[in-house]
């Protein structure tokens, strides 16, 4: 625990695995904490389980085996896992359940980041990412500038991220 009071959930990995990971763990999805997302997510039932928290409604859990015994039934998991993310209007040009499966790191950092950023635009109430970039810009007034997309080089320098957090709650930075 760090003098916030929050765990210190610092294992070794990549920066991006680890931004996932505590992502995912945030989500608060029962029976779910996730200490290496790159071997966990490989069966399929994590990332049906990330699917279902976004919108319960794309995952056919009858065709989810809990327990596969083999990559036939992990490709069936991270299968469905493809197609409810693209029910929910998500690209996933590219990538397949096998891919998954087989622990394409790219593809699984890519996944995870299609979700995370669906995620935060549900929890800003809306459905695109303009959208999103809007309610930052809105969120941190002429603190500093503006970003254009996503893709902004001057999010490199993670003070519009700094300045987010900052208006959602102060205490949060020093």
């Amino acid at each position: 625990m760090n003098e916030l009071g929050i765990l210190d959930d610092d294992v070794e990995g990549s920066r991006e695995e680890r931004v996932f990971r505590l992502w995912i763990n945030s989500l608060n999805i029962e029976g779910v904490y996730v200490e290496n997302l790159f071997d966990e997510i490989s069966d399929g039932v994590l990332l049906c389980k990330v699917v279902h928290k976004l919108n319960p409604d794309v995952i056919n859990w009858k065709s989810v085996e809990m327990k596969p015994k083999n990559d036939f039934g992990r490709n069936g998991n991270c299968g469905q896992a493809i197609t409810g993310s693209k029910a929910m209007g998500l690209k996933m040009i590219g990538i397949g359940g096998t891919d998954i499966v087989k622990g394409e790191r790219k593809d699984i950092l890519a996944t995870c980041w299609s979700l995370c950023k669906l995620n935060y635009i549900q929890l800003i109430g809306g459905k695109t990412e303009k959208e999103l970039v809007e309610w930052a810009n809105s969120r941190v007034g002429d603190s500093v500038a503006h970003i254009k997309d996503l893709k902004d080089k001057s999010l490199s320098t993670s003070l519009f991220l700094i300045r987010v957090c900052e208006s959602i709650e102060p205490r949060y930075v020093n």
